[in-house]
Parts: structure tokens; C-alpha cells; sequence
């Protein structure tokens, strides 16, 4: 057969080939399961790990993910691996020759040669049809006697179909036992990406995701169980964070956990059984009160807007009748909030982290609970708690602390009184009331406009008013004691007015301020004599360390005691300064009261010029010689300084006993005229109590006390107790007179003290006042108009005669320039004392402007200012006339016309600002009259040298310049004090309105440019006549 002859597998007998179709069948059923079993172990076998993963943990997405991705890997692995074996890649009868091969080897290598020479490719060029068909058929019979299926091994197939079909039986023995577990991990594992939560075996319920809680505070977590299969575990275990796990039993399906306090963020891990529950646990700072804020609405009447304040302790105190409404603030967001009031609660409108209340008034102490729940469902440690307590308006608190209990002032002045008034909510009105003491029926408080300040608003609850007590424009009389107390009111419905404790004010006459001003001028001399002795004992001291010998003055303890007596001299030198003061103030009261006449006054300043010049040359020379003494390191130099010291002492000494001396007379005389204005005083009340009872003779004559109608009855009264009350002040000044004329030894003195003991003064006046109770009028009439005029005469057997100054008694022979410069301090006191009272009058009539209301106070406090001015005209005309320097002569006309403007403007009656302005000007005029008098005696001081009169203005304008810082009126019982009445005003007149001329008399035309008067009231002419009886003239009227 040729090599070219067509030779195939088809040539193969059919046996044969039926044996290579059955082991290709076998072969493709092997494979096949396998690639079945592994798909199916691959998916079920994920499916499975998922499944019992779950049921250790909730396995993650990501675990999910790579199973299901494993498990289909893995099946598509198979199918791949089953498609490239029987599709791609398909078997043929060569590779079937060699699996036949590995199983039966010796006929499988011929059965692969004769597959292998089938193939026309392969087949050598060299080929025997016959044999190639012999070999075949040789083949074929041996391979009818062996069992191709053999050459399939199916051992993996079943292999693998054991673990597939374990899986399949444990995946359905899964379902079957717990298919609900079984579905959710199948539905896990087919949707890893899925949010599906993992069943558990246990359930655990009503455990939250989030726990925020109290930081620092422990707290419970609590939840309940579900078992949903037959495992039920009785322990559950709660873990925070690395912590030490808690163990907790489960009671009828319920767990509660108790966590102690934690202050970090953090997970709790709940377990039980194959569930967990991470709970996030978030510690957080209770919520607290931030900012409380309480809106106050005052009741009505006080009319102030609603009051805002920060509530900043447990205790608030409202006023009475008030309503409230709370605001507040705490650190977190609310969530509901409320408020107790006294074991009532209601909620409270919430805002974020804002809270509000609803109006409370307040009318009993209530206590408020304030309770909040934030967003956390977080509350407050404790309710904020807080107490309202009601309190009530207050009475206003007057004061008048600046005034001493009692005081005693002229009728003339004005007094200044500083009041304080403080209220807590807000002063309505405060004023000065007052009442004469010793009436016969008590009287009401009195109160005017002058004396009343209203408050600035409901809201004012400070106020400082300064008053002026003028009893000449209230017509208070001299000898009337006057109950001052400060009033003030609040704007509380019906409130009474609040008062200060009284103050007693003695409204004097010029006779008793003058003896007042004796006394303490006395007290001066009193001092001045203590002040002596403490100098004769330092001197004494000094006298002894000057004579010691140089071991002794050596010695530290002899230094010490030179020390100790240069404190001594300083101190003493002090005492006697603050005296200066003393009677500085004494003498400012003296240069108020008309008795004392200008010279008294210069005696006076003379003399404490002289003492404050004693304090601070020798005394002072003296300490510092005694320091430098003690500074001295050699004996013979410390001893001569201690000898100048006991000279400067020995010197003091001397000047303090002239100075003695002459306080001393100075003091006598001032008694005298004290005296004789006692005197004098005593004839004008007997003079007036005559004229009462002349008044009403008429109607009462004739008549017995007991058929005296009511009203004479009472006035029958109290002109018995006037005559008792001078009856007692009579027997009191004899026995005065008689003890000065004792002490003194002068022979006027004596004669007025045995005049009156042989008039038998006490007793007569006694018969007289029972005369008067008698209503023996004619016969009281008759003996009370002797006795004013016994009392006058002895008056003036007292009086001292004029003093005259140095300049006077040395006469011409003197020289003209101090004779000058005593004129021209003459004048200057005078117009001094005259600027005072002008003062006083300027604020007397702001004072009766401010009555206009009440037309009876107006009109006799305009009566009573024209009076006073009118004796302060007839001081200037006085002055005028004694005036004997040419340029003082315009000036003091000018101030004299100003004067007159004033008197036309108060005649009218006018106190409006008109008025005000002439006296600002009249007082303009005196001040410049008093600085033409410094000007002219520091001229003379430029051409002479300082003489003692410049000494004198310096020392007295010093004291005037002190007198601005003194107290007002003289305290009962203390020093005298300086009033500051007529140093200023505190009121600015304003521009003169209208005509201030007034319209002139023709009876009061005054010459200008002379200085001398023309046509002079009759008032005027009286009192050139006699100045000193002028003011009693006019204020008494004459003599009958």
C-alpha cells in the first residue's frame, strides 16, 4: 500500500472506538461533578464562614465582601476549569490513548502508536498500511479484555462531592436549626455592601447608640434580652474602653449595668451571649445656670421703669407689691424647664439655652425652684433655689449731724443748716420745721416755702439741701427758744413725714448774745492763765538744765529731759495758737451784735494778735533753741543755748502776764457792758409788758381774775409769767453785779449792787407780778414803768465810758499818720460788720421772695428786712459823719446810694432779682471801700514801715479769711463759733429788671460828694444823737 493511502481513526474497529467513547464519557461525567462540587463548596463554603463568623461577631462589610468574592471566585474558577477541558480545549482520542496509558501501560503504548499513526501529520514517510491495520486489530483484541472505565479514577469526583454535599448538609441543618440566622447571613453574604444588621442568637433591646451622661457621675445602662434559640446565656458582660468588664445577671429578660463616673468619650460594650452593643458613651458637665437676670416693676407710685439686675445669691429682696419676671441663661441647650413657686410648679418658655418666667408679684417671702432639662435629657445637680423676700419702703432718713443739740443765735442772723436726706427709692420732698417752745399752748410745726426742697424725680434718693433759718423773716421774736427738725417724705401713699431728733435754737437779743460772748471770751482768759502756768513750769525746767555743770548736762538722761522740755514749749505754743482760734471765733460772734462797739472789737483782735505772736516768736524761739540744745555734743554750747531758751522763755512769760492783765480789764469792761445791756434789756421787757396790759385796760378793768372773759384770762396768764420770768432774771444779774463789784472793788459797781438791795429788787418785782394776777392793772402799770426807768439808770451807772484807741489818748502830739491809720481801722471794722449784715439781708430777701405765697409771713418779713436795713443806713450815715478821711468820702456815698436804691425797692414791697442786684451792688461798694482801706494803710506801710495798725488789718483779715471755715451760731456750751451767714451767698443775684431806683422821697434826698447829710430822717437825726440807743429806738419804739 503506498504511504499516500488514506488511513484514519475511522479505520478503528467499532469496538474500539466504543471503548474511547466510554471512557470519554466517564471522564466528562468525573469532571463534570467535580466541577459542580467545587462551585458548590465554594459558594456554601463562604456562604458558611459568613454564617458561623456571624455568630461569633457582627462580621464586617469587608469580610463579607472577600467571602462572597472568594465564593464566587472559586465557582468561576470550576466553571472555567469545566469549559477549557470540554469546550476550549476539547479532548481527542489521542488524549484519551494516554489516560489509557497511565492506567494499562503496556497496551496503552501500543494503542497511543496506532491513535498516533491515524494521524497522517504524524505518520512516518515509511508506512505499511497492512501492518498499520494488523497492529490495529491486535490492539483492538486486547483491549476488549480490559475495562476502559477503569482509566478513570472517580475517587475525586466523590472526594469533592463529599464536601460539597457536607457543606449543602451543614447549610441546611443551619436553616433548619436557626433559619432566621441562616437567611440573614445568606442575605449578608449575597449583599455585603447592604446595611443589614447581623442576627443574633441573643437579642439585645433598648440599649442606646449614644449615651450621654453627667461627666464625673456614675450612671445605669439599661436593656432587655431576646433569646431566639435554645441557647440562653445568664451573664452579660459591659466593657468601657480597656477597662475591667462588669458582670451583670439577666433578670426576667431585663439587664441594668451600674458605670462608674467617666470624663472621656468612649465606647460601652455590652455582650451577652453572641450579641454586642457598643453604646458610645459621651460624659458631659451638668447642665448650669449661666446668667440669671430678675426685670423688677416697682409698684405705681414710685413711677421708675422696670428694674434689671443680676441675681447673684440665693436671697433676693424685693420691694413690697413689686412684680418680677426671671430671665435666665445655662451652658446648653434646653429641652424643657420650669420653675416651683412654694410647691407650685409651672413651665417656663425656653429659648436655645434662654428660660423666662411669668410675672409674680411679690407679696409674702416665696421660695422659687428653678428645674431644666437640656437637649441631653441632661438635668442640673440640684434645682437652683431662691429665696424672694418682700421688704418694704422705707421712711426717708433726714439728718442734721453738722449741728450741735442746742444753739443759740441773734434774732438778726441767718443761720446756714446743711441737711442730708437719703430713701431708698426716691425722696419727694424734704424741708425745716419748727415751733416756738414755751407758748402756752403747744404748737404745730411750722413749715414754709423757703424752708422746702422738692425732690429732682421719683428716682432722686440722695439730697444735700442747704437751708437758711432767718428769724427776722419769720418773725420769731428775741428770747424764743425754736425747735428745729429736718422733714422728709417719700412717695409712698399716706406715709407721715420723717423727722430728726429736735434741735433746741435760742433766738437771743443782743444783750444776752453779748453776755454769751463774754463767757467765752472769759473762758479764753481761763486759758490764757493755764497756758501762763505750763510756760512758768518749762521755764522753770530750763532754768534748772542751764545751771547744771558740764557732767551733768553729759548725761543721755539730762538730754533726754531737754528733748522732753522742747516738746513741752512746742505743745504749749500750740495750746496757745488753738486759743487764738478760740477767740477768734469768739470775736467773729462779737462783731455781729451791734453792743460791742468797734473799739472793744480792735481791743479784742489786738489781743489775740498779740497771743499769736507770742506762739510763733518766742515760744517757738525758745523749742528750737531747746532742740538745738539737745543737738549740741560739748557742754558749753548746750548750755549757752538753754540760756537763750530761758530768756525767750522769761520773755514769753512776761508778755503773757501784760497780756493777762490786760484781757483782764478788757474783760471787765466787757462784763459792765454786758451788765448794763442785762439791764437795759430788763427795762424794755417791763416797758413792753406795760404797754400790753395798757392795751387791754379798757376791757378788763375793774374786773376779778375769775370774770375775766377767756381770751384776757390767757393773756392775764402769760403777762404773769413774763413778769415772773424777769422777776427771776433780775434776781440773778443783782447777784452778778454784786459778785463783779466784789471782784473788782469800783465804786459805780457797788453803788448799782446796794441800790437794788435796797430797792429790794427781788420782791418788789414779785409784788408786781401779783399785781398783774390780780388784775390790779393800774397800779402793775405804774410800778412797771418805775421800775424800766430804775433799771435804765442803773444801766447807765454800769456802762463803761467810750474807750478811745492809743491815737485818741496820745492826742495830736502823736503825729497825723497812725492818728490815720487809727481812723482808717475804725472804719474798717465798721464796714467789715457792715458787709456782714448786708450779706444777711441779701439772703433775707431771697428768703421772703420765696413767701410770696403766704402774704402775711411776706409782708412782715418785709417789714422786719426794711427795719434792719434801715439801721444799717443809719450805721453808714454814722460813718459818714465820723469819717475824717477825703478819700473814703465818694465811696461810702456811693455804697450809701446803693443803700437807698435797696430801701425804695423794699418799700414798694419788692424782693425780686431788682432787689437782689442793688444789693449786690451795695455790697460791691463796701467791699471796695474796704480794699481803698488796705490800699491807703499799705501805702502809709510803704513810707513808714509796717506799723501796728497794718499789723492789726493783716491779723483781722486773716481771721476773716478763717471765719469762712468756722461752724454757724454759738453751740450751747461749746466755743463760739463764727457765722458763715454773711460770708457769701450761695445764690447769684441776677440783672436788674425795670426801674431799680423805685421812686425817690423827697424826705431822703442825701448830698453827695460832703459826706454830711442834708435833710435827714427823723430816725437818722435820733440815732447821730446817740448811736448806741438807736437800734432799741426803733426796735421798742421811745419811752413813754
Amino acid at each position: 500500500m503506498s504511504p499516500k493511502e488514506k488511513i484514519s481513526q475511522d479505520d478503528f474497529p467499532e469496538d474500539l472506538q466504543k471503548q474511547f467513547i466510554l471512557v470519554e464519557h466517564r471522564l466528562w461525567r468525573v469532571e463534570s461533578i467535580m466541577a459542580v462540587c467545587i462551585a458548590a463548596a465554594g459558594l456554601i463554603g463562604s456562604y458558611l464562614i459568613l454564617f458561623f463568623s456571624d455568630r461569633l461577631w457582627d462580621s464586617p462589610g469587608w469580610l463579607r465582601l472577600s467571602l462572597l468574592a472568594s465564593g464566587l471566585a472559586i465557582t468561576i474558577g470550576a466553571v472555567f476549569w469545566w469549559s477549557y477541558r470540554w469546550i476550549l480545549n476539547k479532548r481527542d482520542t489521542r488524549d484519551i490513548a494516554r489516560l489509557v496509558q497511565r492506567r494499562y501501560r503496556l497496551l496503552g503504548d501500543r494503542l497511543l502508536g496506532i491513535v498516533e499513526l491515524a494521524n497522517e501529520e504524524k505518520r512516518p514517510s515509511v508506512f505499511s498500511p497492512a501492518l498499520y491495520r494488523a497492529a490495529i486489530g491486535q490492539v483492538a483484541e486486547e483491549a476488549l479484555k480490559l475495562d476502559f472505565k477503569q482509566t478513570i479514577n472517580p475517587r475525586p469526583a466523590r472526594h469533592r462531592a463529599t464536601i460539597a454535599i457536607a457543606l449543602i448538609i451543614l447549610a441546611v441543618a443551619g436553616w433548619i436549626i436557626i433559619p432566621e440566622a441562616g437567611l440573614n447571613s445568606l442575605r449578608r453574604w449575597g449583599l455585603p455592601g447592604a446595611d443589614i444588621s447581623r442576627h443574633t442568637l441573643v437579642r439585645l433591646d433598648g440599649f442606646p447608640s449614644q449615651r450621654i451622661v453627667a461627666k464625673g457621675e456614675p450612671f445605669d445602662v439599661n436593656g432587655s434580652i431576646e433569646y431566639r434559640s435554645f441557647w440562653k446565656p445568664e451573664t452579660a458582660f459591659a466593657q468601657f474602653r480597656n477597662n475591667k468588664p462588669q458582670t451583670g445577671s439577666i433578670k426576667n429578660g431585663n439587664i441594668n449595668f451600674k458605670v462608674p463616673g467617666q470624663v472621656e468619650d468612649g465606647n460601652l460594650t455590652v455582650t451577652v451571649g453572641d450579641a454586642k452593643e457598643a453604646i458610645k458613651i459621651r460624659p458631659l458637665q451638668r447642665p448650669a445656670m449661666r446668667e440669671l437676670l430678675v426685670e423688677v416693676k416697682l409698684p405705681d407710685y414710685l413711677k421708675y421703669p422696670p428694674q434689671n439686675e443680676t441675681v447673684q445669691a440665693g436671697f433676693l429682696p424685693v420691694l413690697r407689691n413689686s412684680k418680677i419676671e426671671f430671665r435666665g441663661r445655662v451652658s446648653r441647650k434646653l429641652k424643657q424647664a420650669q420653675v416651683t413657686i412654694d410647691d407650685l410648679a409651672a413651665p417656663m418658655t425656653i429659648d436655645h439655652e434662654s428660660f423666662s418666667t411669668n410675672e409674680h408679684k411679690v407679696t409674702d417671702t416665696s421660695n422659687f425652684a428653678f428645674t431644666w432639662l437640656d437637649e441631653h435629657n441632661l438635668t442640673q445637680a440640684a434645682a437652683w433655689q431662691l429665696s424672694v423676700e418682700p421688704i418694704d419702703d422705707t421712711p426717708p432718713r433726714p439728718d442734721l449731724t453738722s449741728q450741735g443739740r442746742s444753739m443759740a443765735i441773734l434774732e438778726t442772723e441767718v443761720l446756714e443748716l446743711k441737711a442730708s436726706v437719703n430713701d431708698d427709692y426716691g425722696i419727694k420732698a424734704a424741708g425745716i420745721a419748727w415751733r416756738a417752745l414755751g407758748q402756752a399752748e403747744e404748737t404745730a410745726l411750722k413749715t414754709v416755702d423757703s424752708l422746702t426742697v422738692s425732690g429732682n424725680g421719683t428716682q432722686e434718693k440722695e439730697m444735700s439741701p442747704e437751708f437758711f433759718f432767718s428769724p427776722a423773716v419769720l418773725g420769731i421774736s428775741r428770747d424764743t427758744t425754736v425747735e428745729l427738725t429736718v422733714w422728709a417724705t417719700d412717695y409712698l401713699p399716706g406715709r407721715e413725714q420723717s423727722r430728726t431728733s429736735p434741735i433746741q435754737l435760742h433766738i437771743l437779743g443782743i444783750e444776752d448774745h453779748a453776755e454769751i460772748v463774754r463767757q467765752k471770751l472769759e473762758e479764753v482768759l481761763q486759758n490764757l492763765e493755764e497756758v501762763s502756768r505750763a510756760e512758768e513750769n518749762i521755764a522753770e525746767d530750763t532754768r534748772e538744765l542751764a545751771n547744771s555743770d558740764n557732767e551733768k548736762l553729759s548725761e543721755a538722761e539730762t538730754n533726754d529731759k531737754i528733748k522732753n522740755t522742747a516738746d513741752e514749749q512746742s505743745d504749749n505754743a500750740d495750746d496757745l495758737k488753738d486759743l487764738v482760734k478760740e477767740g477768734a471765733n469768739a470775736l467773729m460772734e462779737a462783731m455781729k451784735n451791734p453792743a460791742f462797739d468797734e473799739q472793744t472789737l480792735r481791743d479784742w483782735a489786738q489781743n489775740l494778735k498779740s497771743m499769736d505772736e507770742l506762739a510763733d516768736q518766742q515760744m517757738k524761739a525758745a523749742q528750737s533753741k531747746l532742740g538745738q540744745a539737745s543737738q549740741e555734743g560739748q557742754s558749753d554750747k548746750k548750755k549757752e543755748k538753754l540760756a537763750e531758751a530761758l530768756e525767750d522763755e522769761e520773755e514769753a512769760l512776761e508778755e503773757l502776764a501784760d497780756l493777762q492783765e490786760k484781757v483782764n480789764k478788757d474783760l471787765d469792761n466787757l462784763q459792765a457792758l454786758t451788765l448794763a445791756q442785762r439791764l437795759r434789756k430788763l427795762s424794755k421787757e417791763e416797758l413792753s409788758l406795760r404797754k400790753k396790759i395798757k392795751d387791754i385796760i379798757q376791757e378788763t378793768i375793774g374786773l376779778t381774775p375769775k370774770d375775766l372773759p377767756s381770751r384776757y384770762s390767757r393773756a392775764n396768764d402769760r403777762f404773769t409769767k413774763s413778769q415772773g420770768r424777769t422777776q427771776e432774771k433780775a434776781v440773778e444779774l443783782q447777784g452778778e453785779i454784786s459778785r463783779f463789784y466784789e471782784r473788782t472793788a469800783k465804786g459805780q459797781y457797788g453803788e448799782v449792787s446796794r441800790e437794788m438791795e435796797t430797792e429790794k429788787t427781788g420782791e418788789s418785782l414779785s409784788e408786781i407780778e401779783s399785781q398783774i394776777d390780780s388784775n390790779i392793772s393800774m397800779l402793775a402799770i405804774r410800778n412797771l414803768g418805775d421800775w424800766a426807768g430804775k433799771f435804765e439808770g442803773w444801766a447807765k451807772k454800769l456802762e463803761p465810758p467810750k474807750q478811745e484807741s492809743e491815737g485818741d489818748s496820745q492826742g495830736a502830739g502823736q503825729g497825723g499818720g497812725e492818728k490815720k491809720e487809727d481812723n482808717l481801722m475804725k472804719l474798717l471794722f465798721s464796714m467789715l460788720r457792715l458787709r456782714e449784715s448786708e450779706l444777711r439781708h441779701q439772703q433775707q430777701t431771697m428768703l421772703i421772695e420765696e413767701q410770696k405765697r403766704d402774704s402775711d409771713v411776706y409782708d412782715k418779713g418785709v417789714k422786719r428786712l426794711l427795719e434792719m436795713h434801715a439801721d444799717s443806713m443809719l450805721e453808714l450815715n454814722r460813718l459818714q459823719f465820723e469819717n475824717s478821711e477825703p478819700s473814703m468820702l465818694n465811696p461810702l456815698q456811693d455804697t450809701f446810694d446803693s443803700m437807698e436804691i435797696t430801701d425804695n425797692l423794699l418799700e414798694k414791697p419788692q424782693t425780686d432779682t431788682a432787689t437782689l442786684t442793688s444789693q449786690t451792688e451795695t455790697i460791691r461798694h463796701i467791699s471796695d471801700v474796704i480794699n481803698l482801706i488796705n490800699e491807703e494803710i499799705k501805702r502809709d506801710q510803704n513810707q513808714q514801715g509796717q506799723s501796728k495798725s497794718q499789723q492789726e488789718m493783716n491779723f483781722m483779715m486773716a481771721m476773716m479769711a478763717m471765719k469762712q471755715q468756722m461752724g454757724q451760731g454759738m453751740q450751747q456750751g461749746q466755743t463760739a463759733g463764727g457765722s458763715q451767714a454773711g460770708g457769701t451767698t450761695n445764690r447769684t443775684a441776677t440783672g436788674l429788671n425795670g426801674d431799680s431806683a423805685g421812686k425817690k422821697d423827697s424826705n431822703r434826698t442825701i448830698s453827695k460828694g460832703s459826706g454830711n447829710s442834708a435833710k435827714l430822717p427823723e430816725e437818722f437825726r435820733d440815732a447821730l444823737e446817740g448811736y448806741f440807743r438807736a437800734v432799741e429806738v426803733i426796735e421798742e419804739g421811745k419811752l413813754p
